[in-house]
């Protein structure tokens, strides 16, 4: 049977690092896509920075040995997935405003007034 102070000091360890597991994700993101935005080289690195801290408490969550096997595949998959989301992400915006872009320059603009009044 686990001791009810160790089965404390477990839960309190996988909440306090999930925790910052998912904020430093969602920093590196942020940071990640205004270096995109401003063309500012040190945003991307504070990203990364927040990056590198967010594969390590996943690391660190997954080294306590308090988890299922399951929940260890789990978090190294997120852990590897969100290093690639922000820029396929960002790659997928740029295309997706150059297409519409695009469509809009072949869509000629009305020379007259429209409706039953013109």
């Amino acid at each position: 049977m686990i001791d009810q102070n160790e089965l404390v000091r477990a839960v309190g360890t996988i909440i306090a690092f999930g925790f910052l597991f998912v904020f430093l994700a969602g920093l590196y993101a942020g940071f990640y896509t205004a270096s995109k935005m401003f063309e500012r080289a040190w945003l991307a690195w504070i990203g990364y920075a927040c990056a590198a801290g967010q594969f390590a408490a996943a690391m660190i969550m997954i080294s306590t040995g308090f988890l299922d096997p399951f929940w260890v595949k789990l978090i190294v998959f997120a852990a590897l997935a969100y290093l690639v989301i922000p820029p396929l992400m960002w790659r997928i915006v740029l295309a997706f405003h150059r297409y519409h872009e695009e469509a809009d320059e072949c869509i000629p603009a009305p020379s007259a007034p429209f409706g039953p009044l013109s």
